[in-house]
């Protein structure tokens, strides 16, 4: 392994900084006017997107593809799913599971447009809520459009080391990069193994304490 300055965290840490929360509590405001709370056994489940927007005020949800259940996203509170679908409907099949505690509301596309046609001015927010949803999805792309495991696995690592000390507990580094990449489970154990060994993660029994230091190469 050699060490250098790793532009992954900056990266992400720039993306979770920009998140914009003045927008999404101006939209939640507005929708949650008209909206219907999601009932906590439809949350025991998992949920196919229908003609709704998602309204996120506690907890968070893991957006999955259908085809092989290959987890895209963790996405935490607050926040809202589905306006660029009110725009352009998207094409293929994906469905969104949600953390015990979590609290959901759903809106109508129909309903939704007619609260963003009494106040145009809310448009701004969705275009600038639509805008981080890129930003994040380039930080998704620069670790896992690749042909390097290693790459694919420190973006994650540093995605899990963002999350909070709960979901790092329930969820061990392992199950983690199974679940949101299509690395085989030997050659996560054995690129996480080296880094423990070396000092640059700290784990507990297979979950992520922290990161010292990550190389640029493995």
């Amino acid at each position: 392994m050699s060490g250098s300055r790793d532009p992954f965290r900056k990266t992400l840490q720039s993306v979770t900084n920009i998140k914009p929360l003045d927008s999404i509590e101006r939209l939640q405001r507005a929708f949650l006017k008209s909206a219907s709370k999601v009932l906590p056994h439809q949350l025991e489940s998992s949920i196919k997107r229908e003609d709704n927007i998602y309204i996120l005020t506690k907890g968070y949800y893991w957006l999955y593809r259908k085809p092989d259940k290959l987890r895209l996203f963790t996405v935490k509170a607050p926040h809202i799913f589905g306006l660029a679908d009110l725009l352009i409907p998207a094409v293929g099949e994906i469905y969104m599971n949600f953390s015990p505690g979590s609290e959901v509301y759903t809106l109508s596309y129909a309903d939704t447009q007619q609260v963003l046609s009494q106040a145009p001015g809310l448009w701004k927010d969705v275009a600038i809520l639509l805008s981080f949803h890129l930003h994040y999805s380039y930080w998704r792309d620069l670790h896992l459009l690749n042909d390097s495991a290693y790459d694919t696995i420190k973006g994650k690592l540093l995605e899990l080391e963002m999350n909070t000390d709960e979901f790092r507990e329930k969820n061990s580094i392992v199950n983690y990069i199974l679940s949101t990449t299509k690395i085989s489970r030997s050659t996560i154990m054995k690129i996480t193994k080296d880094l423990i060994a070396g000092g640059y993660i700290t784990a507990n029994r297979g979950h992520l304490i922290n990161i010292n230091h990550l190389p640029q190469r493995y």
